[in-house]
């Protein structure tokens, strides 16, 4: 009886599979003569880096080395894109600049950035000028001069307004008003 519902069970499992002839079998492992369609893998790397020289020659990093004593090199980056934004922004002030900006900077995290706008006219310059209130007049360097005397100075000289910004790793607090000046005055020559 037992090896009657055994064969009954086999019939039965028999029955339900047709014989495989309209079904194609599935590979477990491709063969080498086999085409295999894969997407490619995204690459790891990161889209080149854009260096492009905002400075145009303003001020050199030997001129911030000089100025500042920090050992200093031009710095990396796309400063013409930086340039546009400064550009831009005058602009929405209903003013027009020649913008250019000079990044320097060493692995030990001494900065210097120098910006300079030169305008069309005086006029221009002075307009943007009288914008700006928070920082405290210094002499010592072009026509007028705003400074925190630590990390900031704004010169104007007629057309032209620089700024400088220093950050020095070692003491970024202290007083750098004469460094601060010292690149202003090589900027302003330039700008």
């Amino acid at each position: 009886m037992r090896r009657l519902a055994i064969v009954l069970a086999l019939l039965v499992l028999a029955g339900c599979t047709d014989g495989g002839e309209r079904r194609t079998p599935l590979p477990v492992n491709p063969t080498a003569s086999e085409p295999v369609a894969a997407l490619p893998l995204p690459s790891p790397s990161l889209p080149p880096v854009v260096n492009s020289d905002g400075c145009q020659g303003l001020v050199t990093a030997a001129q911030v080395q000089k100025a500042t004593g920090l050992s200093v090199q031009a710095s990396t980056g796309d400063g013409a894109a930086a340039v546009a934004q400064y550009g831009q922004a005058v602009q929405s002030l209903g003013l027009n600049a020649r913008a250019r900006m000079c990044p320097f900077g060493n692995g030990g995290g001494d900065q210097v950035t120098v910006v300079a706008l030169t305008f069309p006219d005086a006029a221009q310059s002075q307009k943007l000028w009288t914008t700006i209130k928070s920082l405290e007049a210094v002499g010592g360097v072009g026509e007028a001069a705003l400074s925190d005397k630590s990390k900031t100075l704004l010169a104007r000289r007629g057309k032209a307004i620089v700024a400088v910004y220093l950050v020095a790793a070692a003491a970024p607090d202290a007083n750098h008003l004469g460094q601060l000046q010292s690149v202003a005055n090589a900027a302003l020559a330039k700008a």
